[in-house]
């Protein structure tokens, strides 16, 4: 990756202070020219990547869905309080689609100095740099980092974020906008055009997800998760209606946790039935409640069984359902009620592979059980399946909660944590998102979400744009459940499928995913 000859190890600390494009603190012309440029959301515009053309923009997204993009700005001499504006979309018959439906942020970059292992040639970290990740929305009051109005460097970009919520109620056809970037250098404008298919994709998310909060957990981090499609798991009894109705969550975790993982390897023993019992009752919805009690007991020297039995059938008495990240062993598959002591595996591609290769996937299916999709750290028996490390490509993020999700099997995903980072250590999430293991660096492991209270939000947090990337793959989940449920994947022959095959033939170009995703959409949106 493109490291600055400046960077040194003694600078680090200073550097993260910078709120802006990460460079020398270097005069600017404010007379100097500006460059303004567009591009898709699967792009990460690199600090010294070229201006391009300012070109129209192409989007196309389903009534209910959001739909991304970004601009990016920048001069050869700096550009002095830089904001950016977009209007209204007007479509068909006088509709609009409003700024109240449209949010806007300034990408935050953070350093990457210790690349996250890689062990795939097809499948590795991108290397040391900068890498745009964290998301100031433009509504945010300001505090230690601000969106706007901000200051460029010389040769450097700012990117911009822009959501589209498209309505759900929004007229099909195609809408147009314009944006416009204004400092003291000038103003610049570009246009966009956004096509609104005539489908709609629920509100409830089809994909189940648990992605826990450490640091922050309050109701407004809860409903940023929601916001993104990821689901908190735990949530407050008094929450749950107006989460279920208003936000579609579609899950919830009651939070008994057996102390069991693979550091402990012990058991603390089962809530009674009638303490999950009460529980439920007190989360009571018509979604699903389940409790994840175990997590990775396969280098433990004894397998915990009959703790899991004990766990498993008290949840079974409550009418809770089982979540564990285990592999799905024969022991696991027989409650001696002929059904699985685990109702949800949440497992890795390791996991996956060794079900599908042993036969197990099959067998915990025909008892009732569900998969889940998860990975941490990097596993070295399958570096080629998609990772959530932050310095990994995006399709790591999009593919694995869409396509791939969909195709191999899997009903849900987990993740570790929403908003981790080490207080112990100190550690500033804004300027380092190193997680460690064994003494190795994985950067932005468990780090999604990054603590509101540094842009004026206490209490809250904001996304990353790899939190964007996984919510669009929610959405690619949508469309192939939607394409399957109308019959309509013949029409489009072997297009989805060919976006992942497996854990380690999935594809990495992000325009033979928005290829997909478009014809996939146009085949829904002729159907009606």
């Amino acid at each position: 990756m493109r490291a600055c000859a400046w960077q040194s190890w003694f600078f680090l600390p200073l550097l993260g202070l910078l709120t802006a494009c990460p460079a020398p603190v270097v005069e600017i012309d404010p007379k100097g020219p500006m460059q303004v440029w567009a591009a898709g959301s699967l792009e990460r515009i690199r600090p010294e990547d070229p201006a391009r053309p300012n070109q129209p923009l192409e989007l196309f997204a389903a009534r209910g869905e959001t739909e991304s993009f970004q601009i990016v700005l920048g001069g050869p001499k700096g550009v002095k309080g830089a904001s950016l504006e977009v209007s209204d979309l007007r479509g068909p018959g006088g509709a609009i689609i409003g700024q109240n439906h449209l949010t806007l942020y300034r990408q935050h970059y953070v350093q990457v100095w210790e690349p996250s292992p890689s062990l795939e040639a097809s499948n590795r970290s991108q290397g040391v740099g900068w890498y745009p990740d964290a998301l100031i929305p433009f509504s945010a009051p300001g505090g230690r980092f601000r969106a706007i109005p901000v200051d460029i460097n010389p040769g450097r970009n700012q990117p911009f974020w822009v959501d589209i919520s498209v309505p759900r109620e929004a007229a099909p056809g195609q809408y147009s906008g314009t944006y416009r970037v204004t400092a003291q250098n000038g103003t610049l404008e570009g246009s966009l055009r956004l096509t609104v298919w005539n489908f709609e994709l629920p509100q409830r998310p089809s994909l189940l997800s648990f992605v826990p909060l450490w640091n922050t957990k309050t109701k407004a981090a809860r409903l940023e998760l929601l916001k993104h499609r990821l689901m908190p798991g735990r949530v407050e009894p008094t929450e749950v209606r107006e989460l279920v109705n208003d936000y579609g969550l579609n899950s919830i975790d009651l939070g008994f946790w057996s102390g069991a993982n693979a550091q402990t390897c012990r058991a603390r023993p089962a809530p009674s039935v009638a303490e999950l019992a009460a529980a439920r009752a007190a989360h009571q919805s018509e979604v699903p409640i389940y409790n994840f009690a175990f997590d990775e007991l396969d280098v433990c020297p004894h397998n915990l069984l009959p703790d899991i039995r004990a766990w498993a059938n008290n949840l079974r008495a409550a009418n809770v359902l089982h979540l564990s990240t285990l592999h799905p062993r024969p022991e696991l598959l027989e409650d001696g009620n002929g059904r699985p002591l685990v109702d949800i595996f949440a497992i890795n591609a390791e996991m996956y592979e060794e079900a599908r290769r042993t036969g197990l996937w099959e067998a915990a299916q025909a008892r009732g059980s569900s998969f889940w999709y998860y990975t941490a750290l990097l596993n070295r028996k399958t570096p080629y399946a998609p990772q959530w490390l932050l310095d990994y490509s995006p399709l790591n993020w999009r593919i694995s909660s869409g396509f791939l999700a969909y195709n191999l099997g899997f009903s849900g995903i987990l993740g570790w944590a929403a908003d981790f980072y080490d207080t112990s250590r100190g550690q500033d999430p804004w300027t380092d998102v190193r997680y460690f293991n064994a003494g190795r660096a994985y950067n932005g492991d468990g780090l999604w979400f990054y603590p509101g209270q540094e842009v004026g939000l206490p209490g809250s947090i904001v996304p990353s744009i790899r939190v964007k990337w996984l919510r669009d793959g929610i959405e690619d989940y949508e469309y192939l459940k939607l394409l399957r449920e109308r019959g309509l994947h013949l029409r489009v022959g072997t297009v989805a499928e060919e976006m992942a095959r497996s854990m380690r033939d999935w594809q990495r170009d992000p325009a033979l995913l928005e290829a997909a995703r478009r014809r996939i959409g146009e085949a829904l949106h002729q159907s009606r």
